[in-house]
């Protein structure tokens, strides 16, 4: 599947888009790519751009003061990824988002994703949904941090994106669920055992 067509469908789960809008929003974009390990927005640097997935996988994180990362937000092929508090505010951000493996983007700039929005209705009612649904699915997961145990965070999260517990380093993924990457390897040892 090309670049396009990964967006098309995306958008598709939301909004009926004409190509003439589509293609208007294709030219506020542009590639890029970020290799394993490195940086697309620094904690403290105002976040310039909002990033669609095209392949790879990223984390946006915080680090505590002793030093360990938490991790907010995974994101694979299909998803979007910022620090929308920075990017939306021009503040500094608050949280790293790293390439977790070489990532390929389709990256907006405020500017363009302000006149995407102010210029493509079908944009702006888009945008209003993916942030609305990313609300519900934070609050959902800290409810669960709090409610559920760690290895049915774990069983729930292979059933609904196993993707990212395949593609994602295993104390990203255990710093996801709010847990320790130990306490995974148990979950995860205790799961093939009783597959036997």
């Amino acid at each position: 599947m090309n670049k396009l067509e990964i967006l098309r469908k995306h958008l598709a789960l939301k909004v009926d888009i004409s190509d003439v809008d589509f293609d208007k929003f294709i030219t506020l974009t542009k590639e890029a790519a970020v290799k394993k390990g490195e940086l697309f927005i620094r904690e403290g640097q105002v976040a310039k751009h909002q990033a669609f997935l095209l392949s790879g996988v990223m984390g946006a994180y915080n680090v505590d003061h002793k030093g360990e990362k938490h991790v907010l937000q995974i994101a694979i092929e299909g998803h979007w990824i910022s620090d929308l508090y920075s990017f939306l505010s021009k503040e500094p951000a608050v949280y790293n988002v790293e390439a977790f493996a070489d990532t390929k983007l389709l990256i907006i700039t405020k500017d363009n994703f302000d006149r995407a929005c102010n210029e493509i209705p079908i944009f702006e009612r888009f945008f209003r949904l993916l942030m609305q649904n990313g609300l519900i699915h934070q609050q959902q997961r800290i409810s669960n941090i709090y409610s559920d145990s760690a290895q049915s965070r774990y069983l729930k999260l292979l059933k609904e994106k196993p993707e990212i517990a395949q593609s994602v380093p295993q104390h990203y993924l255990a710093s996801f669920l709010g847990i320790k990457p130990q306490s995974l390897s148990r979950i995860r040892k205790s799961i093939a055992d009783n597959a036997l």
